[in-house]
């Protein structure tokens, strides 16, 4: 007899035993976040001091409060400039905040730093703010390490920021002294976190010739009163970042491993792999770019790119998940006449391809180009915002689309199943029944696991994309990324792995024999019609049947 897969012929008390530790293994995870990781991220609120410089920024000066080189300006609205411009008035934000006389300090264990502008715009009859106006920002990052003198900043970046400034304010509280309520800003995001120190220095410069020539095109002439600029800084966990390395770190070989292992199975076939065979090698590839802990690097070296990284190690590992799923289910649809044929899918893959290739150019439009500059930002015009709205919602109704097509193919394939089980497996001997019925058994458990692995990756992928949306748009503080618990995060990652070493576990070759597999042999010989082909283990054993 020609050797099975191990979801043919492995015992049922063995197959519990595994089923059982994977159980245990998938309720770990969700314990490690629930109870040992923190959430995964955090954020911290500065009000931007204000400055005044006589110089108006042509001396270079950093200004900063610890220690003090700062001539403060206690309130804007009674504060007489020398020069139409502005430019002598400097807001200042050093980060992070000192508490209880000790000085706070960022951590490369903070993997990312993202950085968020609130605009307060008073209601004025002089200076009137008008809907959509630009604002523009002439900022300078400074950033200091351990080594340097408190006073000692050194420029990381300066570039001008241009913002659509959107305020509302009601009709009852159009008067002096009112507050428009205005939308959070992007202000700039760092994909590593290198440095314990950060300073920024920001000035509102106003053309005066512009303003009379083009006061609609021309920025910061229709803003109005500008009275604080508020700064949220949104770093990631490092107890979150921890407990995440050290998942990866661990499961990272045994993945590898396994997939050694798998690979070391088929190579000893005579025959060619099978499509569901290279998926899975495949799919247990991806995992493994996904688990390779190389946010380890971060810790010693400086790495802009690591954010970027990450986005594209998650998005390959979507790619091919979902692709998997669409070949798993259609290679064990048992009257398909397409089987073992990539191309019949490539209609079926349409839709994960269109929702990658959306997020990709999100990604390369947001993260790619602050790479160069960690203020620019996709979300920062109008159009850019479109775009930005445009790709993730093209990615998650193709998702939608994805899952309802993966729900509808699954059903035929358990449908499949169900009619050649009730018409057919009556006429088989006594030992092939068993033999079918535990491997029909073991495969719908893997299709159910398979549903259950799809609805949870799908949630996690939206959550991650709402999540991006709102932390760039008006529910900033109420972000899935900021307040979500790490349970969710920590369980997804622990049943993928969980899914693809099951899978790479039943799929492998077996080596067991079986006692009188010669009257298998003899059964399955009739059956074939003199066709001795191996294939995937539920058709070894329903594709013979005929209607």
């Amino acid at each position: 007899m020609a050797e099975g897969a191990v979801i043919e012929n492995l015992s049922t008390r063995k197959l519990l035993y595994i089923l059982l530790l994977l159980a245990l293994a998938q309720i770990a995870f969700f314990a490690i976040g629930a109870l040992v990781a923190p959430v995964p991220s955090s954020s911290m609120e500065f009000e931007m001091v204000k400055c005044s410089d006589k110089t108006r920024g042509t001396a270079g000066h950093w200004f900063h409060v610890r220690p003090p080189k700062c001539d403060v300006i206690e309130d804007l609205s009674t504060y007489q400039p020398s020069s139409f411009d502005l430019r002598e008035i400097v807001f200042i934000a050093q980060m992070p905040h000192a508490r209880g006389g000790l000085q706070l300090e960022y951590s490369p264990w903070f993997q990312f730093l993202l950085g968020l502008m609130h605009v307060e715009v008073g209601y004025s009859d002089n200076f009137k703010y008008v809907p959509g106006s630009k604002l523009m920002l002439e900022v300078r990052m400074g950033v200091r390490t351990h080594a340097s003198a408190p006073d000692a900043w050194e420029e990381y970046v300066d570039s001008n920021v241009t913002r659509t400034l959107d305020c509302t304010i009601d009709d009852s509280k159009r008067s002096e002294g009112n507050t428009y309520q205005c939308e959070t800003l992007d202000l700039f995001e760092l994909g590593s976190n290198n440095y314990p120190f950060y300073l920024l220095n920001v000035r509102i410069p106003i053309d005066r010739e512009g303003c009379m020539r083009d006061p609609i095109g021309t920025p910061n002439c229709q803003i109005g009163m500008v009275k604080e600029l508020h700064v949220v800084a949104i770093h990631q966990n490092g107890g979150f970042t921890l407990v995440w390395l050290w998942l990866k770190t661990l499961l990272c070989p045994v993945v590898v491993a396994a997939l050694y292992w798998f690979h070391r199975r088929l190579s000893s076939l005579p025959r060619q792999r099978l499509l569901l065979e290279k998926a899975i090698l495949a799919l247990g590839a991806a995992l493994v770019v996904l688990d390779a802990p190389l946010e380890w690097l971060s810790l010693f070296a400086r790495l802009p790119c690591l954010l970027l990284l990450s986005d594209l190690r998650q998005g390959l590992f979507y790619l091919v998940l979902f692709s998997f799923w669409l070949i798993f289910a259609g290679e064990h649809l048992i009257d398909d006449p397409h089987l073992n044929d990539l191309t019949a899918y490539r209609k079926n893959l349409a839709l994960v391809g269109v929702a990658s290739l959306s997020l990709l150019v999100y990604d390369m439009a947001e993260r790619g180009t602050q790479l160069a500059d960690p203020f620019c930002s996709i979300w920062s015009t109008e159009r850019g915002t479109t775009l930005a709205y445009v790709t993730i919602y093209v990615a998650l109704a193709c998702t939608l689309a994805y899952f309802a097509f993966l729900f509808y193919k699954i059903m035929v394939v358990w449908n499949t199943i169900r009619r050649k089980r009730a018409a057919h497996i009556y006429r088989t001997s006594e030992n092939r029944r068993l033999k079918v019925e535990g491997v029909i058994y073991r495969f719908k458990f893997l299709m159910l696991f398979t549903l259950v692995c799809s609805a949870l990756t799908i949630a996690a992928y939206f959550m991650r994309q709402f999540g991006e949306a709102s932390l760039h748009g008006e529910s900033t503080d109420e972000s899935i990324l900021t307040h979500s618990t790490s349970a969710f995060f920590t369980g997804t990652f622990g049943m993928w792995n969980i899914y693809v070493l099951l899978l790479i576990a039943m799929y492998a070759p077996s080596h067991k024999q079986y006692q009188g597999a010669q009257g298998l042999i003899d059964e399955n010989e009739d059956l074939m019609d003199g066709e001795r082909t191996e294939s995937n283990p539920l058709t070894t054993f329903l594709k013979p049947a005929t209607d």
